[in-house]
């Protein structure tokens, strides 16, 4: 069997041409793939980082303004506008609130679910009396949130891992 040199040559050639059209074009695929995974997957941390910190104050802000309430006699409007430190507080606390809520995806389930239980432990301080128990009622809804968070911050943990 003879094989016609030009036939080898066409080959070798065609085979050159394609690698070196297909290479650059398959090297910019990937590195985009790496870059939007990287970039993800950092943004992906911060965000968990942020929202841990952000529970945990706004976690730390409901039991302190749950034990303030808890000695105030008056209904909460008149309380805040008379003390100037529960004023701050509350501002603090509606501020991280406020926060935690603009870092949440409102079509996720779980990320609704701790949405409604930081309004629960907002409406618990707004309570028209304080009744007794209003600070083990914050610090079970404390411990709901904190368990909610978890279970986010789990699920993006494995986003995260995954590249996504």
């Amino acid at each position: 069997m003879d094989i016609n040199p030009q036939w080898i040559t066409l080959v070798t050639a065609s085979t050159a041409m394609i690698a070196s059209i297909a290479g650059p074009f398959v090297n910019t695929r990937i590195a985009k793939i790496q870059f939007k995974a990287n970039v993800l997957s950092v943004n992906r941390q911060k965000w968990i980082e942020t929202m841990r910190d952000l529970v945990a104050s706004l976690n730390s802000q409901f039991l302190t303004v749950a034990a303030i309430r808890q000695s105030v006699e008056e209904p909460t409007s008149v309380a805040i506008a008379q003390d100037p430190e529960l004023f701050r507080r509350v501002e603090n606390l509606l501020r991280t609130v406020s926060k935690i809520e603009l870092m949440l995806n409102p079509l996720e389930h779980d990320h609704m679910q701790l949405n409604t239980l930081m309004r629960a432990g907002i409406d618990q301080l707004r309570s028209p009396r304080p009744e007794r128990g209003i600070e083990d009622r914050i610090e079970v809804i404390s411990l709901d949130i904190t368990q909610a968070a978890q279970a986010i911050f789990k699920r993006e943990w494995l986003r995260v891992k995954r590249g996504e």
